[in-house]
């Protein structure tokens, strides 16, 4: 590992934790909420899709979203365009706790953006976009 990419993880890993400390606001695992969260912005998706964007397989996210709809955060609906599939759509709990929980860690970064020149908040963001277009790059 590169001492670039070892500070790097360090201190993703210290930000995840300060974000996540006390998380009370959705009630499930990691997973659930990587798949609501995608579900939340990408609209009903079958679940081969979810699963891609999971970064898991189908049957790792068809146990998630079993876990999500035993929450009440995703449904599964008629796909309109094949009757045979499905797609899993988030409900407007899960929507609502999306939301909320992302009021939360802007709430959060505003207070750690504060001390920061305008000009140095803009470059963070853009490099932020440009490091997880790196990450998204096969």
């Amino acid at each position: 590992m590169t001492p670039h990419a070892r500070r790097l993880v360090l201190e993703i890993e210290s930000l995840a934790r300060q974000l996540t400390a006390g998380d009370d606001v959705v009630p499930a695992t990691t997973s659930q909420k990587v798949a609501l969260t995608a579900v939340a912005d990408s609209g009903p998706l079958r679940l081969g899709a979810l699963a891609e964007r999971m970064g898991t397989t189908d049957a790792t996210a068809s146990r998630t979203v079993d876990g999500l709809v035993g929450l009440g955060l995703v449904e599964r609906v008629e796909d309109a365009g094949d009757r045979r599939a499905v797609r899993i759509a988030v409900t407007p709990a899960g929507r609502k706790l999306v939301d909320r929980r992302r009021a939360e860690l802007a709430k959060a970064f505003e207070r750690g953006l504060r001390d920061l020149p305008p000009d140095d908040r803009d470059r963070l963001i853009a490099l932020l976009e440009q490091l997880n277009a790196g990450l998204r790059a096969p």
